[in-house]
C-alpha cells in the first residue's frame, strides 16, 4: 500500500512538471529565465523517474543504475535553481561562473561512478540499505547553498523594488518547501524509509508558477495577439508552407470568405474574381509591393503579400494583408475634384479680368472713334444741304470707316459676351439665349425641343461659337431682319437650324465664317448642312453626337 501510494506521488510530480514546463515553453516568454526554470522542472522529473522502479529492482546493479540516473536530477537541481535565481534578478552570470558551478556537480557525479573504488560517496550500497559518504553530504551541501543563495538573491529584488511581498513569498516557499523536507529526510528525524523530496519539489513547482504567472513568465505578446488580431480593422491572412490557410480575422472574412483549411490559391482566385485587371497569379505576384483591387460589393481594398523565412532562409508560408482603401480613393478623387475646381475659378478670375480690361480700353476706343466718324459725317451731310459740295469719295470713306467701327464695336461685345459665357451659359440653351439676348441688330426668336440637361454640357461651347459665327455672317451680308434658331436635344444628338430672312445668294461660298462652323462641327464628330437661295434667306444645319464617334457628311447645297 505505501509503495502504491509513493508511485502515485512520483507519477503526480512527474505530471506537475511536465505541465508546468510545457506551459513555459509553449506560453511564455522566450528568455533565458524561463529556459533555466524549464530546466529545473526537466530535472525533477529525471530525479523521480527511476524512484518509480527502485522497489522492484532485481539486482544491485540494475539498483545502482536507477541510482545513477536519478542523481542526473539530484546533482544539477541546485546550480540550476541558482542561475534561474540570478536571471530572474536580472543578473549577468559570466562563463567561469558557470562552468565553476556544473564543474561540482561533474566532480561529485564522477565520485558516484567511480564509488566501487574509493567507497568516498556511499559508505555502503545494498538492496536494502544505502549509507552515504563525506561526497555525498558535501554534495548535498553545496546544492544547499545554491538553493539558499538563490533565495537570497530573489529577497534583495524584492527588498531593493518592492514588488508585491505575495509574489515573493510565494517564489521563496517553493524553493524553500522541498529544501526542508530533504533536510529531514536525510537528517533521519521523519522515518518514513523513502524520500518525498522530490515529489514536493514537483509540487512546489505550481507554486513558482503561479508566483511567475502574472508578472514575469506570461507572454504578453502571445497572450495578447488573439485580442489584437480580432480588433484589427485590417485583414489579415496566414497561411503554412503548404499554402494552406491556418489563421484569419474577422476583419478578412468581410473582405473575401475564406476559412482556415482552405488552399491559398483559392483565396487569390476569389481577390481578382470581381476586378477582371489581374489574374491570380498577376495579383500575387504585384501584392508583394501592393495592389488596388475592387472587391464584390464595392469596396477597394489594397492588398500586400509578405513572405515569410525560416533561420536557414527557407521560406513557403506567408501573410496577406488587406486593407480598405475606398476612403482613401474617395478623398483623393474629392481633392482632385476641388483642384479642378479651383484651376477652372482661376481661368475663370483671368478671363474675366481680360475681358473687362478689352473692354474699359478697345471698346472705349471703338466707341469714340465711332462717335467722332458720326461727327464728322453729320458735318458734311450739313455743309452739304448748305450748298457745299462735298466730296464723294470722302462720304464713302466716312461711311465705311463707320461701318467698321460699328462692325468691330459688336464684334468686341460678342468676343466678351464668348469669354463670360463659360460660367453664365454652363448648359447649351442657356448660351443659345444668352447669345441670342445680346444682339440688338437683329431679331432672334430661339425655340427648344426636348429637354437640355448637363449631359450636353460638353457641346456648349460648339454650338455657341457656331451660333455667334451665324449671326456674324447674317448681319455682315444678308441684311435679314429676324433669325430663328431651332435647338433639338436627342438621346444621341444636338441638332440645331438657323433661318434668316435675308436676301439669301443663288451659290454658296464658304469662306471664313461657313469653314469656321463646318471645322467645329465635325471636330466632334458631327456634320453640317447650308443651302440658300435668291430672295429666301439662309439656312444652316448642323447636327453634333453626344459622343464623339465617326459620321456620314452631307453636302447639301454647299458649293464652297
Amino acid at each position: 500500500m505505501t509503495q502504491a501510494l509513493l508511485r502515485a506521488a512520483y507519477l503526480g510530480a512527474i505530471g506537475c512538471c511536465l505541465y508546468t514546463s510545457g506551459w513555459l515553453m509553449f506560453r511564455a516568454e522566450r528568455s533565458r529565465t524561463t529556459k533555466s526554470l524549464v530546466m529545473c522542472q526537466l530535472l525533477i522529473i529525471v530525479w523521480c523517474l527511476p524512484q518509480l522502479f527502485l522497489a522492484d529492482a532485481p539486482t544491485l546493479a540494475v539498483k545502482y543504475a536507477l541510482y545513477g540516473v536519478s542523481y542526473v536530477g539530484i546533482s544539477l537541481i541546485g546550480p540550476c535553481w541558482l542561475l534561474f535565481s540570478w536571471f530572474y534578478c536580472g543578473k549577468t552570470v559570466g562563463v567561469w561562473a558557470k562552468l565553476l558551478l556544473f564543474g561540482i556537480c561533474a566532480f561529485d557525479y564522477l565520485m558516484f561512478l567511480t564509488n566501487g573504488h574509493h567507497r568516498l560517496f556511499y559508505r555502503y550500497f545494498g538492496l536494502t540499505k544505502v549509507t552515504y559518504g563525506p561526497v555525498f553530504y558535501f554534495h548535498m551541501a553545496y546544492a544547499y547553498v545554491c538553493v539558499v543563495l538563490g533565495m537570497g538573491a530573489v529577497a534583495r529584488r524584492f527588498e531593493k523594488r518592492r514588488e508585491d511581498g505575495l509574489h515573493t513569498l510565494v517564489l521563496l516557499a517553493s524553493a524553500a518547501i522541498p529544501l526542508a523536507f530533504n533536510m529531514v529526510y536525510l537528517s533521519g528525524a521523519a522515518n518514513t524509509g523513502f524520500d518525498l523530496t522530490p515529489p514536493v519539489f514537483a509540487l512546489s513547482s505550481f507554486l513558482m508558477l503561479l508566483a511567475v504567472f502574472r508578472y514575469d513568465f506570461l507572454d504578453v505578446n502571445v497572450a495578447a495577439f488573439p485580442q489584437i488580431f480580432a480588433a484589427m480593422e485590417e485583414g489579415v491572412v496566414i497561411y503554412n508552407r503548404r499554402g494552406n490557410i491556418t489563421c484569419r480575422n474577422q476583419a478578412a472574412s468581410g473582405y473575401v470568405h475564406v476559412t482556415p483549411g482552405d488552399r491559398c490559391d483559392r483565396l487569390w482566385e476569389k481577390l481578382c474574381s470581381e476586378d477582371q485587371t489581374y489574374s491570380a497569379a498577376a495579383v500575387k505576384a504585384a501584392a508583394k509591393e501592393g495592389v488596388v483591387l475592387k472587391l464584390p460589393g464595392g469596396n477597394m481594398v489594397q492588398v500586400k503579400h509578405y513572405l515569410l523565412s525560416d533561420r536557414q532562409g527557407g521560406g513557403g508560408a506567408g501573410v496577406i494583408l488587406l486593407t480598405d482603401v475606398g476612403e482613401y480613393y474617395e478623398l483623393l478623387q474629392k481633392s482632385r475634384s476641388l483642384a479642378v475646381s479651383k484651376q477652372q475659378l482661376a481661368i475663370e478670375q483671368e478671363r474675366n479680368r481680360i475681358a473687362q480690361e478689352v473692354h474699359d480700353t478697345t471698346g472705349h476706343t471703338l466707341t469714340m472713334i465711332q462717335s467722332l466718324i458720326k461727327l464728322i459725317r453729320i458735318g458734311l451731310e450739313e455743309e452739304a444741304r448748305q450748298g457745299a459740295k462735298a466730296d464723294g469719295e470722302i462720304m464713302d470713306y466716312v461711311y465705311q470707316a463707320q461701318e467698321l467701327a460699328v462692325g468691330g464695336i459688336r464684334e468686341l461685345r460678342w468676343a466678351i459676351n464668348h469669354m463670360r459665357q463659360d460660367k453664365d451659359c454652363a448648359l447649351v440653351s442657356q448660351g443659345v439665349y444668352h447669345l441670342a439676348g445680346s444682339v440688338r441688330e437683329l431679331e432672334i426668336e430661339v425655340e427648344i425641343q426636348g429637354e437640355d440637361g448637363p449631359q450636353y454640357s460638353h457641346l456648349s461651347q460648339t454650338v455657341f461659337s457656331c451660333l455667334r459665327e451665324a449671326i456674324t455672317n447674317c448681319l455682315k451680308y444678308a441684311g435679314a431682319s429676324h433669325m430663328d434658331v431651332i435647338v433639338k436635344f436627342a438621346d444621341a444628338a444636338v441638332t440645331v437650324y438657323i433661318f434668316d430672312n435675308g436676301r439669301g445668294c443663288p451659290a454658296i461660298v464658304a469662306r471664313n465664317g461657313l469653314s469656321g462652323i463646318r471645322n467645329r462641327v465635325e471636330e466632334t464628330g458631327g456634320q453640317t448642312r447650308f443651302s440658300s437661295a435668291e430672295g429666301e434667306g439662309f439656312q444652316i444645319f448642323f447636327e453634333i453626337p453626344l459622343h464623339n464617334k465617326e459620321v456620314f457628311h452631307d453636302s447639301g447645297s454647299d458649293r464652297g
